[in-house]
């Protein structure tokens, strides 16, 4: 892309990427080379059941922190407000709904509503607690461009995280509850960690402002919608899978999830950037084909990184998956073109964050979310695991189709979509082979046609 790095609005983008792909990077190398830990000593059952928990806490993050945590980026970002009062009302805010949160789990357990062990109760609202102020905090970090406190955060939780799992799964060998262990304490200190290095503690100080409260729950209480749908295509499947077929199959279908994660990881370094670029950045005629030029460039990190894996999707499942978890690879190949749709539709709600349209991406989120679900319930009776890993990347389809059609009223992306259809179809034709673990040879073309089609979209820049 000529001048790509001469452009101020380019230099940022790069800046942040960079250091994004530092911690990104470290951080999920770290956890990737723990999967063959875990399918080594926990069995497909207890790792079904923590898995659960770990769903569980994303579905209460939403819920109770009223999404709070995507006003803090969006109004630190606008001049118009103070970025230390902001992030005032929002630790004040969760800190407030925590407290809530476990006086209501105490009170459904003491009555017998929530028939679940201690372990996980407190597994649940510590990870809660970590996650909700983690979130928030990570947003000022980014509106306010201290980029490397997050970096530094997210290596310290993570090498805590190996240390506490080689240290409590191998050599103390108390299994599920080991890895509970690490999960929450790493958690709880890249979060000590942020506090320390910020002065997040004196703003607590501020007088709470009611007024901005408002405003900003007025903004994100809609995302509260946007996320549950995210959940319902994410996570619900685990539950309906663990009803109809055991923990122990959603034991090998959460493990088959660790591959997708690797271009997931490609695709969040460059959304963590971008989720900033596009609010400051934003252009709705698209003038100078900024964000046409790097919507072609993520989509071809994405196609692209897909279409690799896939090519490669049972070695490396013979490397990370031992014992039962190995017939994982077969749920791989519709996973990760689910998580090609997913990170482009993340990718497009950054440019409704841009406009405050959150009512607008709540919609398109939940068309996604009632099809995947209602698929979910018809073919996991039927197909089992590969049911689930259908509607998942279904339901991931009809998001990004909903938002890129809907998009056009918001933004004018100069975009040469004709190509784009094109790449799709043969990537959707490459998972389908795949799925099949035979036929490397016309992946391998696949691949080469593909590489052929985003590098000519990525080197012309502006298609018009």
């Amino acid at each position: 892309m000529r001048n790509f790095i001469k452009n101020s609005k380019y230099k940022d983008l790069t800046k942040n990427t960079l250091l994004f792909t530092l911690s990104n990077f470290g951080t999920k190398i770290i956890s990737f080379l723990l999967v063959p830990l875990y399918t080594y000593v926990l069995s497909t059952s207890d790792y079904g059941t923590a898995d659960l928990m770990t769903t569980t806490v994303s579905l209460l993050l939403p819920v109770f922190t009223f999404n709070i945590q995507d006003a803090v980026l969006r109004f630190c970002l606008d001049k118009e407000y103070y970025s230390e009062q902001v992030i005032s009302v929002s630790v004040k805010t969760i800190s407030i709904n925590t407290c809530f949160l476990g006086i209501l789990l105490y009170l459904l357990k003491f009555l017998g509503v929530l028939a679940i062990e201690d372990k996980y109760l407190a597994f649940l609202f510590i990870s809660f607690a970590a996650a909700a102020f983690f979130n928030s905090i990570q947003m000022y970090l980014k509106a306010t461009e201290r980029v490397e406190v997050i970096v530094v955060s997210s290596l310290l939780t993570t090498v805590l995280n190996c240390i506490l799992n080689m240290l409590l799964l191998l050599y103390l060998k108390i299994g599920v509850n080991g890895y509970l262990i690490a999960q929450a304490v790493s958690s709880l200190a890249g979060v000590a960690y942020c506090v320390l290095r910020t002065s997040i503690i004196h703003t607590l100080k501020i007088r709470f402002d009611f007024v901005l409260l408002k405003t900003m729950l007025l903004y994100s209480t809609p995302l509260i919608f946007n996320s549950l749908a995210w959940w319902l295509n994410n996570a619900s499947d685990r539950y309906i899978l663990s009803y109809f077929c055991g923990a122990g199959s959603n034991g090998i279908y959460s493990v088959s999830y660790k591959i997708p994660t690797i271009l997931s990881t490609l695709q969040g370094v460059f959304y963590n950037a971008w989720s900033v670029s596009a609010i400051k950045e934003f252009d709705s005629q698209d003038k100078d084909g900024f964000v046409g030029n790097i919507y072609h460039l993520y989509c071809g990190i994405s196609i692209l990184g897909c279409s690799v894996i896939l090519l490669f999707n049972n070695v490396i499942a013979g490397i990370l998956y031992s014992n039962d978890f190995y017939k994982a690879w077969k749920y791989v190949p519709l996973l990760m073109i689910g998580t090609v749709f997913n990170g482009i539709s993340l990718f497009e709600g950054c440019l409704y964050t841009a406009v405050k349209r959150t009512k607008s991406v709540s919609k398109t989120t939940m068309a996604g979310a009632l099809v995947n679900t209602c698929l979910n319930f018809l073919l996991i009776p039927v197909w089992g695991t590969m049911g689930a890993a259908f509607a998942t990347f279904v339901g991931y389809f009809v998001v990004w189709l909903v938002r890129t059609l809907d998009l056009r009223n918001i933004i004018m992306m100069k975009v040469k979509w004709s190509k784009q259809i094109i790449s799709i179809i043969l990537l959707i034709l490459q998972c389908f082979l795949a799925s099949l673990g035979r036929y490397a040879f016309i992946q391998a073309a696949i691949l080469i046609v593909l590489c052929q089609i985003q590098y000519s979209l990525i080197r012309k820049g502006n298609p018009q």
